[in-house]
C-alpha cells in the first residue's frame, strides 16, 4: 500500500514538473520573439549604436551594479547646451582618436551632467563639488569653466603664454568659485571673495614650483571664508580666513622625484591632507588613517578628496584607479571608463551620497595624443630649441610614425631619438626626444601613440622634445640656427603649444633674445 501511494505521488510530481518545464519553454519562446521584434524595429536600429557605446564607456558604479549616466544639459559660458555622444566604433583600436567622449564618471553619486572631450576641446584638469553635493564645476586647461546643476559665473580670460589653469574651488555658499593658474594668479567669480594671488616668478628653468590647486578653507566664526593654494613643492599659501597649518616643502629645483599633486580639507578641524605624486599622504591637524598611503605602482597619484565627516578620503591615480581609506567606501574605479591614451585628473566627493565623481583628460589632436601622459612628477622647464621636461616614466610617440635615429654625440647622454610622423596634420615632419632617456625602440621600427619610445629618468638633464631637422634628423633640431643658448625659439614655442593642445603642460618661455623665424605653414595641431 505504501509503495503504491509513493508511486502515485511520483507520477503526480513528474506530471507537474513536465507542465512547468513546457510552460517555461513557451514563456522563453515568447520573450525571444518579442526581443527580436524590438531589436529589429526602426527606432531601436537607430539608437542601438549609441546605447552600445554608452554601456561600454559611459558607466557609473552604484554598489556592484554598473548604471549608465543619462545625458543632461551643461552650462558653458552662460549657455545651456545639450551634450550628444558621437563616439564611434573602435575607440580602443591602436590608431583611433576621433569622436567625443564623456569625461566625467560617477560612482554612487548623483547624475548632474558631464563634460565631453574631442579633438576640439582643451584638457580637463580639475573639478570641484559644492558643499551640499548638489552641483559641481569642471575646469579646462585653457581656463574654460563648465557648470552642472550650478550657476555659471564666468571663465578666465585669455591666459599669458605658458600659463595654464590648474585648479578650481566652489565657495562655501555655492554662490561663486575661484580658479588658480600655474603662474599663481587667482581669479574670483560670483560671490567668491578676492583674497589675493601667489607670486610665482615667470620664466626660469623650472625652479619655481607652479601653483597646482586651490581649495576652500573651513569657515568659522573666528576665521571667515578663504582658500588655500598648493604649489608643486608642497608649499601651502592661505588667503582671507585660511589658516596655514604647515607646508610640505619637498625638495624642488628643476628636478623633483616627488611633487605635491593635490590636497583636501578636514571639515572638522580645519586642517588638511596633502597628496604626493607617489602616493604619500601628509596630514596637518587632520587624522591619518591606517594604511592610508597606497603603494606606488608606477602610476602617479593625482587627486584626493575627503568626506564631509573627515573620517576618510579617496585617492585617484592617473590610470583611473581609485582607492578608499578610513570610512570612505570604494564604489569602483574610473579605469574601465577611460579610452586609450586618457589620464585621470581630478576627483570630488558627492556630499549628498558619500560617493564620488572623477574626471579624466583625453585631448586628441589630428590622431596625436599626449606623449607625457604617464610621467610621474612632471615638471615643465624652459623652451629652447624644443621643450624641456623633468619627471620619470614612459614617453610615448605622438602618433603613428617610423623611427629614424637613436643616438647622437651632440646631446647629453648621447640620446637623440627621432621619428617621422606618417599620419595627421604633421605627417612627414620629424619629432625628436633627447637627453636623459633610455631608448625603447630601434631604427626602422613602426610606432603609434601607444608605443613607448623611451623611459625618462628624473635627473639632469632630464629630456628635451621638439621638431627635428628633416634634412639632418640624426642629431639636429629644426631650431638650431635660431638658438642663441638663452632664448626660446619659434620652433620650440610652436612645439610647446602643441604639447599644451594635447593636454600636457607647456614649457616656460625665456625672456632672453628673439625667437627667430619659423617656416610658413609649419604644422600646428
Amino acid at each position: 500500500m505504501n509503495n503504491q501511494v509513493f508511486t502515485r505521488r511520483q507520477k503526480r510530481l513528474t506530471r507537474q514538473k513536465s507542465i512547468i518545464f513546457k510552460s517555461t519553454v513557451i514563456i522563453l519562446m515568447i520573450a525571444f520573439v518579442i526581443t527580436i521584434a524590438l531589436i529589429t524595429s526602426p527606432r531601436n536600429k537607430q539608437n542601438s549604436a549609441s546605447s552600445r557605446h554608452d554601456n561600454r564607456i559611459v558607466t557609473t558604479q552604484k554598489g556592484s551594479q554598473p548604471t549608465v549616466i543619462n545625458r543632461s544639459n551643461s552650462t558653458v559660458s552662460g549657455t545651456s547646451t545639450t551634450l550628444a555622444n558621437t563616439l564611434e566604433d573602435g575607440l580602443n583600436a591602436p590608431n583611433y582618436v576621433r569622436g567625443s567622449v564623456q569625461s566625467l564618471v560617477g560612482f554612487h553619486s548623483q547624475d548632474l551632467g558631464f563634460p565631453v572631450q574631442s579633438d576640439a576641446t582643451s584638457a580637463i584638469v580639475s573639478m570641484s563639488s559644492s558643499t551640499s553635493g548638489n552641483g559641481y564645476v569642471t575646469l579646462r586647461q585653457n581656463g574654460q569653466v563648465e557648470t552642472y546643476n550650478f550657476s555659471f559665473y564666468g571663465s578666465t580670460p585669455n591666459l599669458p603664454m605658458g600659463d595654464t589653469a590648474t585648479g578650481i574651488a566652489i565657495d562655501s555658499g555655492g554662490n561663486g568659485y575661484w580658479v588658480i593658474t600655474s603662474f599663481g594668479t587667482v581669479y574670483n567669480f560670483g560671490a567668491a571673495p578676492n583674497c589675493g594671488s601667489v607670486n610665482i616668478p615667470q620664466g626660469g628653468w623650472g625652479q619655481y614650483p607652479a601653483a597646482i590647486g586651490i581649495y576652500l578653507s573651513k569657515p568659522t566664526a573666528a576665521s571667515p571664508e578663504g582658500y588655500y593654494v598648493l604649489r608643486a613643492n608642497g608649499e601651502v599659501d592661505g588667503f582671507c580666513g585660511a589658516i596655514v597649518q604647515s607646508s610640505l616643502q619637498l625638495p624642488y629645483y628643476t628636478t623633483a622625484p616627488i611633487i605635491a599633486t593635490s590636497m583636501t580639507i578636514d571639515q572638522k578641524t580645519g586642517g588638511y591632507w596633502i597628496l604626493t605624486s607617489e602616493g604619500q599622504v601628509y596630514s596637518y591637524n587632520a587624522p591619518i588613517f591606517e594604511s592610508s598611503t597606497p603603494p606606488y605602482d608606477g602610476n602617479s597619484t593625482i587627486g584626493i578628496a575627503s568626506l564631509p565627516s573627515a573620517t576618510g578620503y579617496v585617492i585617484l591615480s592617473a590610470n583611473g584607479k581609485i582607492q578608499a581609506f578610513g570610512s570612505s567606501a570604494n564604489y569602483g574605479s574610473e579605469s574601465n571608463a577611460m579610452p586609450t591614451g586618457a589620464m585621470a585628473t581630478s576627483i570630488a566627493i558627492d556630499a549628498a551620497t558619500g560617493g564620488y565623481w572623477a574626471v579624466f583628460d583625453w585631448s586628441p589632436r589630428s590622431n596625436y595624443l599626449n606623449p607625457l601622459r604617464s610621467i610621474t612628477s612632471l615638471i615643465p622647464q624652459e623652451i629652447d630649441q624644443g621643450v624641456d621636461y623633468c619627471g620619470s616614466g614612459p614617453v610615448f610617440a605622438l602618433g603613428s610614425g617610423i623611427v629614424l635615429n637613436i643616438y647622437s654625440n651632440g646631446w647629453p647622454s648621447n640620446i637623440f631619438i627621432a621619428y617621422k610622423l606618417t599620419s595627421g596634420i604633421a605627417a612627414g615632419y620629424i619629432v625628436y626626444v633627447a637627453e636623459n632617456v633610455t631608448p625603447d625602440v630601434t631604427v626602422g621600427q613602426q610606432v603609434t601613440y601607444n608605443t613607448v619610445i623611451g623611459t625618462l629618468h628624473d635627473s639632469l638633464t632630464c629630456m628635451e622634445t621638439g621638431w627635428a631637422n628633416p634634412n639632418n634628423p640624426n642629431g639636429f633640431a629644426m631650431a638650431k640656427a635660431e638658438y642663441t643658448g638663452t632664448n626660446s625659439t619659434a620652433y620650440g614655442i610652436n612645439f610647446s603649444q602643441m604639447m599644451e593642445d594635447l593636454g600636457s603642460r607647456p614649457g616656460l618661455v625665456q625672456p632672453n633674445g628673439q625667437p627667430g623665424a619659423i617656416l610658413p605653414n609649419w604644422p600646428s595641431v
